[in-house]
């Protein structure tokens, strides 16, 4: 009950976004799962070839942040566990609705063991948001694929 509740005293904004960021998580999720990569990948590339032409909103650096809350959020609340590479599909959907440039890369790096590990990050604006690793983290990533608008470098 601790939950609704805490819902229902959200801001109208925060829900929305919230509301957004569990379907699709859920949606990301089952995709990930079930649908090869280059299907979801060439869906990006198109999703992202459309957003080009869109023009930012004014508050983008809110939205950014906004974006990473509902989706920590929602990542929380919903059952299972929820890949890096669900939300990283999940966080650049949302903001490329919004018209926020953003790139999500995926990479993997060799470990000491010689086993590989996978991650996924994506860059919105002039920061890196990946959920769990931070930028110099992810510099040890080999970038595999990269979908998205180009962010400039700052």
């Amino acid at each position: 009950m601790g939950l609704v509740r805490r819902f229902w005293h959200l801001p109208r904004r925060e829900k929305l976004f919230f509301l957004e960021s569990c379907i699709l998580l859920l949606v990301a999720n089952v995709s990930v799962k079930i649908i090869a990569f280059r299907h979801i990948n060439r869906f990006l590339r198109r999703w992202s070839d459309r957003m080009q032409r869109a023009v930012p909103s004014n508050d983008m650096r809110s939205d950014i942040e906004l974006i990473d809350l509902s989706l920590s959020r929602a990542a929380n609340v919903l059952p299972g566990r929820n890949l890096c590479l669900s939300r990283s599909i999940t966080k650049l959907i949302m903001l490329h609705r919004r018209s926020i440039p953003a790139v999500l890369f995926a990479g993997v790096k060799c470990l000491e063991d010689s086993s590989l590990t996978a991650h996924a990050w994506v860059r919105a604006g002039d920061c890196v948001t990946s959920g769990t690793l931070d930028l110099s983290e992810n510099a040890e990533f080999t970038v595999l694929v990269r979908v998205g608008l180009r962010v400039l470098p700052h």
